[in-house]
């Protein structure tokens, strides 16, 4: 169902709006999170940081995934928009003969280098064998992977939120069982296989379903469909590029850290790990859920934009950020407060590791403080992508993932691990500092522009020094808003 964002008091449309999204947040979350809370519990003592030392690699190929989603996701949605159903069915079939080469060429890839990465991170002696098992066979799913969010992605240029939606219970529910039931024979290996198996088997459901709508579709028979188009090709990567190479950022970023991590595990025990683990667990967690407002307010503010709405752009964000503070103080004081039990979580039955439940309390409790903060961040990077600011928000995004890349390498030699949570403080803060600044300066929201237009998005009359006789001067003037 379409949303009009445009209409009504903000406050309630940004709720409403935001709610369902919240939801999906925390049901996905949720079921990540018992992927590492099974295989802690259940399976081998290095377990958790198996899992652990080969997320950031996980990461990467998520980001990869994420761009073949948003690309195929764009560029169908174009052509549904002009009705070239034709357009349409080329982009899939070439989208699917694209991605399905790439992801089987980046399985034989990682398998192949799977164990020399991990020797390279320096994950710890005890976990290398149990990390190697762990990734390959996430690398044996690759290609479920990807194929699940084309399809995703083709449903959502489509209209269809709401089919891969129940794919996605579907497979995190299977997930969940097939994790519990495989993990006290296989161990570590057993988490990976459900994975495996519920992927795939969400991922030919989704193809299944996608190909059958995308065939429904009316052509004349005049109309050419080609079953692999160059030309097609290139404007698909051309869309998925930046998407997959900003997640890809983070991910390597996260990589280097980890780095560090393993060789503070290396050096005073293999807790760190495990700790780290369960804390950056519970931070990703915490922080996907409260940023689902950015997410949302993000297209509220986009729709405003494009009628010129900018007076309510600023109600909107005022809006959003009182209701994402209200979130965000639910996951900072629960994670603050209740820091070694949800650590804890994580941890075998009756043995929790001293080192691990330590590190993993002190890593979030440093990092919960400074929720409130990132929490400014994302609502102002939200705004400023809604209104054509992408240069804005990669900057500000960057200049939180540098600054807390480096701050780990210098501040654990001076804190030890407690380094670690400054480290995210402090690039965090900077990062709200830079989101804060581009947010003030985008040129709509200036008060000389927003009284350009009325509340309902009309041109005023300018002064006529404003415009330039015998020319278009309005035009020109509301052009460069953005």
């Amino acid at each position: 169902m379409n949303t009009d964002l445009t209409v009504g008091k903000p406050w309630k449309a940004l709720l409403f709006y935001i709610l369902p999204l919240f939801g999906s947040a925390v049901f996905q979350q949720l079921y990540t999170l018992a992927d590492t809370v099974i295989a802690g519990k259940f399976a081998q003592p290095t377990a958790l940081t198996a899992i652990g030392a080969s997320n950031s690699i996980v990461n990467i190929l998520m980001a990869i995934a994420l761009g073949a989603n948003a690309g195929c996701a764009v560029l169908a949605s174009r052509f549904f928009g002009s009705k070239n159903n034709a357009k349409i069915k080329s982009t899939v079939s070439t989208a699917l003969i694209a991605f399905a080469s790439l992801s089987a060429a980046l399985m034989i890839a990682g398998v192949l280098s799977c164990r020399a990465v991990l020797t390279a991170m320096q994950t710890p002696a005890e976990a290398l064998d149990d990390s190697v098992t762990y990734l390959n066979i996430y690398y044996y799913g690759l290609p479920f992977l990807i194929l699940y969010n084309l399809g995703t992605g083709i449903f959502s240029a489509l209209g269809d939120s709401r089919t891969p939606f129940l794919f996605l219970v579907f497979s995190s529910v299977s997930n969940i069982v097939l994790d519990y039931l495989m993990v006290r024979p296989w161990g570590v290996a057993g988490v990976a296989r459900a994975t495996f198996i519920a992927q795939g088997a969400a991922c030919v459901l989704t193809l299944i379903f996608v190909l059958r709508r995308v065939t429904r579709l009316h052509t004349e028979e005049s109309d050419q469909t080609r079953v692999f188009s160059g030309t097609l090709l290139k404007m698909l990567v051309l869309l998925a590029i930046p998407v997959a190479l900003q997640n890809s950022f983070v991910s390597v970023g996260n990589l280097i850290i980890q780095v560090k991590i393993n060789e503070l595990a290396n050096a005073q025990g293999i807790g760190i790990t495990n700790g780290f683990t369960a804390g950056f667990k519970l931070l990703v967690f915490s922080t996907t859920c409260f940023c689902t407002c950015a997410n949302g307010l993000t297209n509220f503010v986009s729709q405003n934009f494009g009628a010129h709405k900018f007076r309510r752009i600023r109600r909107g964000f005022y809006a959003a950020l009182i209701i994402s503070t209200l979130l965000t103080a639910v996951f900072a004081f629960s994670t603050f407060f209740f820091a070694e039990p949800l650590v804890r979580l994580f941890m075998p039955e009756g043995e929790a590791d001293a080192l691990a439940l330590s590190s993993g309390a002190q890593f979030i409790r440093i990092a919960a403080f400074f929720f409130f903060a990132v929490n400014v961040k994302v609502v102002a990077d939200g705004t400023v992508r809604g209104c054509n600011g992408n240069v804005g928000f990669m900057v500000s995004t960057f200049t939180d993932l540098i600054l807390r890349v480096a701050f780990v390498f210098i501040l654990t030699p001076l804190l030890g691990f407690a380094g670690v949570g400054w480290a995210w403080a402090v690039g965090w803060s900077l990062g709200t500092c830079v989101a804060l600044g581009f947010y003030l300066t985008i040129p709509c929201l200036r008060k000389k522009n927003m009284s350009l237009y009325d509340e309902e998005g009309n041109l005023l009359a300018l002064p006529a020094s404003a415009a330039d006789p015998g020319s278009d001067g309005i035009s020109e003037k509301t052009e460069h808003l953005g």
